[in-house]
């Protein structure tokens, strides 16, 4: 599979997630795992993965437990760096 298809997929998932919101964790996996399919890719890249990874999981928590949370900055971010990478690496 193309780096392209799996960057498209994942955007589709992230609109799928940023609508419900259900199965956070399964999801921000899902992110983890697509980015770390990428081929011929800078490490960097897999590291920016981990970060999202880890910003949709700690934002997640902070909206489940009521307190201040950024996940509506986070995913629309997370969908920018996602195209990002479509322009630059497909």
């Amino acid at each position: 599979m193309s780096n392209k298809t799996v960057l498209e997929r994942l955007l589709v998932e992230i609109e799928a997630y940023d609508k419900n919101r259900n199965d956070r964790d399964a999801f921000a996996q899902r992110v983890y795992d697509s980015i770390e399919a990428l081929e011929g890719i800078p490490y960097s890249v897999h590291q920016q993965g981990r970060d999202w990874q880890h910003k949709i999981e700690t934002e997640g928590y902070f909206d489940e437990e009521g307190f201040d949370s950024k996940i509506n900055e986070v995913i629309p971010k997370l969908k920018a760096w996602i195209n990002e990478l479509i322009q630059s690496h497909c």
